[in-house]
């Protein structure tokens, strides 16, 4: 039996083509809970009203979540994302209203119904992981209505896209990893090395978007992966297109895709200075915090398989 399933989005580029991804996919997030990252909360829970908009699904429950991280100032990524945080993609005129304005009260009734229940409900985050933080700090006690907790996020060997040390959705909310990877939930993370090594080349994608009949929503999905690839170019990068919110999505809609992964704890770093916000991995688990799962390697030809339905979603249901 399929559990139900939570999306947690800071609503950027990925983001969007990953919420697109589940639902070609026939994986729809249950609900979705939103929180500031790349963009700001308000411009996040946006951006997913404009995908569920896209995608005819304004019927998904959107919940506005945390609007700035535990302790730290708020950072973003606009400079990656767009102003906007879709990269100035094409939008509809009329979005779905949001469902909710607390997400953390949405998450703690959600989970402690789910355990009363007997049951689990799965969460799968892809922006910084202070709803759950808080969430977890006002009732610890929701670890018994979590199912699988999977996370974009993190690096293993230490080399971030954000700083020298860290990855954003870490560095954006350190002590709300810290609090994430100290509980006892079965975890799945995809980390920041993955993503830059499973990708589609510039001219595999235009082969791709050529075989796929115009319509507004391909139009939408083209303006994502043309702003993420000229993003990468311009930071000195190949002509790829990366699978990074994705592959989370993609080892969730489909665990065999999954290849080679690793078992370890993970520490965060929280102290000032040159290494804020990097993941420590461990996989003799001295660390002592829980044993999680990591993902290192994937079959790139699914990923390409499942990202190609989402861009041919809305063209081939008319």
């Amino acid at each position: 039996m399929v559990r139900k399933l939570i999306l947690d989005t800071d609503g950027g580029v990925d983001d969007a083509q990953a919420l697109l991804m589940m639902i070609a996919n026939d994986r729809t997030p249950d609900y979705i809970t939103t929180v500031f990252g790349n963009v700001g909360l308000d411009a996040a829970t946006r951006n997913i009203l404009t995908v569920l908009a896209v995608a005819g699904k304004g019927d998904v429950p959107v919940h506005k979540g945390a609007e700035r991280p535990l302790t730290q100032p708020v950072i973003d990524a606009k400079y990656i994302h767009g102003d906007d945080g879709l990269g100035g993609a094409p939008r509809p005129a009329v979005l779905p209203e949001i469902a909710g304005t607390d997400a953390i009260s949405f998450l703690v009734s959600t989970f402690r119904a789910a355990a009363a229940a007997g049951d689990k409900v799965d969460i799968l985050m892809i922006g910084p992981l202070t709803n759950l933080a808080l969430a977890l700090r006002i009732a610890p006690d929701i670890v018994a209505g979590i199912g699988q907790l999977t996370i974009m996020g993190a690096t293993v060997y230490g080399r971030g896209n954000t700083t020298p040390a860290a990855e954003f959705n870490i560095y954006a909310d350190p002590e709300a990893a810290a609090i994430v990877f100290g509980a006892e939930i079965e975890m799945l993370v995809a980390p920041w090395e993955p993503c830059v090594t499973h990708f589609m080349t510039g001219a595999e994608v235009e082969a791709m978007l050529a075989e796929i009949p115009d319509s507004p929503e391909k139009q939408f999905s083209t303006a994502l992966v043309e702003h993420a690839r000229r993003t990468t170019v311009g930071y000195g990068g190949e002509d790829h297109f990366r699978f990074v919110d994705p592959l989370a999505i993609a080892a969730v809609i489909e665990p065999e895709l999954v290849t080679k992964t690793i078992r370890a704890s993970i520490g965060v770093s929280l102290a000032p200075g040159i290494t804020r916000g990097m993941t420590v991995v461990d996989p003799s688990g001295r660390l002592g915090t829980p044993m999680v799962t990591i993902i290192e390697e994937a079959k790139v030809d699914r990923l390409v398989a499942l990202y190609r339905a989402s861009v041919a979603y809305r063209a081939n249901a008319n």
